[in-house]
């Protein structure tokens, strides 16, 4: 790894070949570690944002090899759709197809079948499609996606326009869940794929329901499933992250101008208003402050609770990786500001020095505890790059 100023391009050379050294043989192919075992412990979507840095690197930077690597897992967990569309969260290293009765009733019972890893997942899955240059694995992965929206995901539509979290470990979320937007980025995605616009409707129905549930000071609201329904304010990068990238999905996939300048409005809010996201983001320092003590809030509404309390430190510091490649398609597609600019700028730059973004857990050791989303954060961290090497990149589906 070298220590030193790299551009963009480099840096994601640099991550992505370490990507790959961190898969191992298994009897099925090479897997990285943290999906390889096949339990309850491994979840798909740890692997996916890794898997859409080398779809990208390998579009952009003209290195088949990353496509490539990237696609058996795409398949594989394509095989591992049940037979009603859901997908599991965690990988069981079984074929939907080859389940027995009493296998799939206990998935239905005391499985991992929730919206909003899948739906990280699925969008993934669009930009896969996409990518690949085979005509019938790209129809493949589109109708599973389609199966996983026709069959599972609109059980767990509500009327006000939200979605539930389908199952958790036996535990039904059919209230609205905020994080559940990732389903928002894969609705667009799949429209801009195909034309079918039946689900960014879907898209627009839900973002706008979280438009609508803001708190005058600039942060989101956050409706919770787990263990019971509840309101909390969102102030961890990490859940800034799968909610400003479905705004940003949404943004892109509709052709309602309300909807867009809906979302245009909440985003500035969100990142300039006076708590908004930038002013727990020291102005001194290059990248995120994810310390804990550091930057709590101040107020927190009666009868709320702040998602700054619940979030591990590293896997905040890896999603936060990620939140740059939403600033630059705000900044080229919504609105410049000065501010936006200087910090995406900064982070780019931070993410470009390999010895820097080790302290985020970029190309760390696995085993160790700081390296503990070490993958993950290299995944994240390589979304933003992608946007730095060619602004719009990881929102297409053409490259």
């Amino acid at each position: 790894m070298r220590y030193e100023q790299l551009t963009p391009s480099e840096a994601m050379v640099e991550y992505c070949e370490w990507l790959l050294s961190q898969q191992t043989q298994t009897s099925v192919g090479k897997f990285f570690k943290i999906v390889e075992e096949g339990n309850e412990k491994h979840e798909w979507y740890m692997a996916f944002y890794p898997l859409r840095t080398l779809m990208l690197a390998g579009k952009l930077l003209n290195k088949p090899e990353y496509l490539e690597a990237a696609m058996p897992y795409f398949d594989i967990y394509v095989d591992e759709q049940l037979p009603n569309g859901a997908f599991t969260s965690n990988y069981r290293n079984k074929k939907g197809c080859d389940l027995t009765h009493e296998e799939f009733v206990y998935q239905m019972r005391h499985g991992r079948l929730n919206l909003a890893d899948n739906g990280s997942n699925c969008q993934a899955l669009v930009q896969a499609a996409q990518f690949c240059g085979n005509p019938e694995r790209r129809q493949r992965y589109l109708d599973a996606v389609k199966k996983w929206f026709d069959n599972w995901t609109l059980i767990f539509s509500l009327s006000n326009g939200a979605y539930g979290n389908g199952f958790w470990s036996g535990h039904k979320a059919t209230s609205p869940y905020s994080m559940a937007a990732n389903v928002c980025s894969a609705f667009s995605a799949y429209t801009l794929a195909t034309g079918d616009k039946e689900y960014i409707e879907y898209a627009e129905n839900f973002i706008m329901f979280l438009c609508d549930h803001w708190l005058e000071d600039g942060r989101p609201i956050r409706f919770n499933s787990y263990p019971i329904e509840s309101d909390g304010v969102i102030d961890d990068f990490a859940r800034m992250f799968y909610l400003l990238e479905a705004m940003c999905w949404t943004h892109l996939g509709t052709e309602k101008a309300e909807v867009k300048s809906r979302i245009e409005e909440r985003i500035r809010q969100w990142l300039l208003s006076e708590q908004g996201m930038f002013r727990q983001w020291h102005p001194s320092h290059s990248f995120f402050n994810c310390r804990h003590g550091a930057n709590r809030y101040s107020h927190v509404p009666e009868g709320m609770y702040s998602t700054k309390l619940e979030v591990r430190v590293m896997w905040e510091l890896a999603k936060a990786n990620g939140i740059l490649h939403c600033f630059s398609y705000i900044l080229n597609n919504m609105f410049t500001d000065p501010e936006i600019t200087s910090r995406y700028e900064k982070g780019i730059r931070f993410l470009s020095h390999p010895l820097k973004a080790r302290s985020t857990g970029i190309c760390c050791e696995p085993e160790e505890s700081y390296g503990a989303f070490a993958v993950q954060a290299t995944g994240f961290a390589g979304i933003s790059l992608a946007e730095a090497i060619k602004p719009g990149s990881a929102f297409s589906l053409s490259l």
